[in-house]
């Protein structure tokens, strides 16, 4: 048998990767009996998964209601941006010449394999890996918690405006290989404004995403 803080954390990690995935959508609500047989785990592990998950916003736990998958609303897509536009382009420009040669072409080569294979998340991964690359180039821990937070939520953003606005997959790549062409080549400031921009357009696809008539919710 596990001991209980394994179980826990078990169950916080596999319940949180199905939320950012978006297996478990914005709007659902979850059958605490399914997560127990989906983690293997008793309910008290599983209780505590919950409440971690509903501190960092992910969930909602609602008396004699139950369990529910916290909406993405337009209000926290724009302050999500507003945070990200604050904070990536500047570390970028602070920080962004402690990243490795060795990483940022390991990092184009994964973009460009993803371009491949777009069959499954594969391509929202390298995403998140790419911007969390840059972010770990800061050695502030506030920043880090922070945008850990930020990227969580964001990941389900992404997937959502990925299903809806394919072009988004495209032009994302061309985007992030332009970030990391200007890093590579020393120009941190350059890179910082095309960061900058990248936000931009992402914060717009979502935003169109969101105010579509048929929203992401109906999407299958």
């Amino acid at each position: 048998m596990e001991p209980k803080e394994n179980l826990k954390e078990k169950a916080y990690s596999i319940i949180k990767n199905k939320i950012i995935r978006c297996e478990y959508r914005p709007g659902q609500f979850l059958n605490e009996q399914e997560l127990r047989e989906a983690v293997g785990a008793s309910r008290t592990p599983i209780r505590e998964a919950l409440n971690k998950l509903e501190q960092e916003g992910l969930l909602e736990i609602l008396p004699k209601r139950g369990v529910l998958v916290r909406d993405i609303t337009l209000q926290e897509v724009n302050a999500i941006f507003e945070i990200r536009c604050m904070v990536e382009p500047y570390v970028i420009e602070t920080y962004g010449h402690l990243v490795s040669l060795a990483d940022i072409q390991a990092m184009h080569q994964k973009i460009h394999a993803s371009s491949f294979d777009t069959e499954n998340l594969n391509e929202y991964d390298v995403d998140h890996d790419l911007h969390e690359m840059l972010i770990k180039a800061c050695d502030n821990p506030y920043i880090l918690e922070m945008m850990a937070k930020i990227f969580g939520q964001n990941h389900r953003l992404r997937i959502l405006s990925g299903q809806r606005l394919e072009y988004r997959l495209r032009d994302t790549a061309l985007e992030h290989e332009q970030i990391l062409h200007l890093l590579a080549s020393g120009k941190g400031k350059e890179a910082a404004d095309a960061m900058r921009e990248h936000l931009k357009h992402s914060r717009e696809a979502a935003i169109a995403m969101m105010t579509d008539s048929k929203g992401w919710k109906q999407i299958v």
